[in-house]
């Protein structure tokens, strides 16, 4: 009977420990998914909605932001109105996307305005212009924005100046835990110093635009110095040195690399799946793209394409080799090394196709055969002692018969 009841405790020891563990998960991991992986060591590809769903509603609206809030992450642009409130606006002016009741087009200084004179004015059809027609879309506050979009997680880009009052409007909403702080135009000395004069509790993202070596790996550096796991770094050069190893490898130990596919940030590369592709082959695995539902897709694909290298790696991991020639099981665990290292960061598709593709291959031309006879010689700090003295007395045996023969030579003499 008393083991019974020793039993009966345990079974409810270990319950009360796992629905900790799955509730402290939960907690951590709730509606902030994407904010949270932004200071974790995950794999995966983040997709950022450049505005919204701009291909139905207007860029930086409320239903543009709710219209995407299946993606990952929308980025919205923020200013500062006279009346010191946050609006959803790109531009120092309201020329490009706004128009009166009647359709005419509105040109005001979005800080010069109010809030109330801003609310008055309907957006432009995505992304604005002369040749878009009116919506009945308005120009949204973020309260606005933050209040309806559910659980849509926020990327703001703002100026430094504006850092307090958005932060405090964002508070306000209690929706800190679903936003993320970008500062597109300023630099990385400026937003370290801001980020190490918060409190950090807000997730920044870290800015480096350029194409000179020193300075951008010292920005990435610096960044994660501070606290901010996410750098952007944009460059229209091509070819130039974001896109090199000897920097992006600075973020397989840790941290996130940003890259924006808007406005030719990204060294002129299509925002389309050959340029994700390459970018994220490189170790970029935060996305802005103005085409977010076929990003979604992609990265869809890349994640089935992750899973089956993960079952095809475990399933030849476990091989025999015995029965295989050295040269053919050393082809496999080749293979299977360069499977591990692309399972551990955030992979290509092309990537991932080829290690599977590698593997395959490999296990396939298995050859059965003999082995090569190699000595492997484990080397140990008893060993090196052993061999040094050895050593020791071989030389001393050496010395010894030397001087007796040159005694023997003396006595002939």
């Amino acid at each position: 009977m008393k083991d019974f009841f020793k039993n009966i405790f345990n079974c409810i020891l270990i319950s009360a420990i796992i629905l900790t563990v799955f509730s402290s998960q939960i907690i951590a991991y709730g509606s902030a998914g994407t904010v949270s992986s932004f200071n974790s060591a995950d794999t995966g590809i983040i997709c950022i909605a450049h505005r919204g769903d701009v291909s139905a509603f207007p860029e930086n609206s409320v239903e543009a932001v709710n219209a995407a809030a299946e993606y990952d992450m929308v980025s919205v642009d923020v200013r500062l109105t006279s009346d010191g409130k946050a609006v959803l606006m790109a531009d120092e002016t309201t020329v490009r996307m706004c128009v009166d009741a009647r359709g005419n087009t509105f040109s005001g200084k979005v800080s010069e305005m109010s809030s109330d004179e801003l609310g008055r004015l309907y957006l432009r059809q995505a992304h604005g212009g002369t040749d878009q027609p009116k919506t009945r879309s308005r120009v949204a506050t973020l309260e606005d924005a933050l209040k309806t979009a559910g659980s849509a997680e926020l990327m703001l880009n703002i100026t430094i100046g504006d850092f307090r009052a958005v932060y405090d409007t964002v508070v306000a909403c209690g929706a800190l835990n679903r936003v993320v702080f970008r500062f597109p135009d300023s630099s990385t000395d400026k937003i370290s110093a801001l980020y190490n004069s918060t409190s950090k509790d807000a997730v920044f993202v870290g800015n480096y635009q350029g194409n000179i070596i020193f300075l951008a790996t010292s920005a990435v550096k610096k960044c994660f110095e501070s606290g901010i796991n996410v750098v952007e770094l944009g460059s229209k050069n091509g070819h130039g040195v974001l896109y090199d190893s000897f920097l992006m490898k600075r973020f397989k130990t840790g941290g996130r690399a940003m890259v924006s596919m808007v406005g030719g940030r990204c060294g002129d590369r299509p925002d389309n799946e050959i340029g994700w592709d390459d970018l994220i082959s490189r170790g970029y695995s935060v996305i802005e793209t103005d085409y977010p539902a076929e990003l979604t897709d992609y990265i869809k694909k890349v994640e089935a394409s992750r899973s089956q290298l993960e079952r095809y790696y475990d399933l030849y991991s476990a091989v025999d080799f015995a029965p295989y020639t050295t040269e053919s099981e050393n082809t496999l665990k080749k293979a299977l090394k360069s499977a591990e290292e692309t399972l551990a960061v955030p992979a290509s598709l092309s990537g991932l196709q080829t290690a599977k593709y590698d593997i395959q291959k490999a296990y396939s031309d298995l050859t059965p055969g003999s082995k090569r006879q190699i000595m492997h010689i484990s080397v140990s700090a008893g060993r090196i002692i052993t061999a040094a003295l050895c050593a020791a007395a071989f030389i001393a045996s050496q010395i010894y018969l030397y001087k007796k023969r040159e005694k023997k030579i003396s006595a002939g003499k």
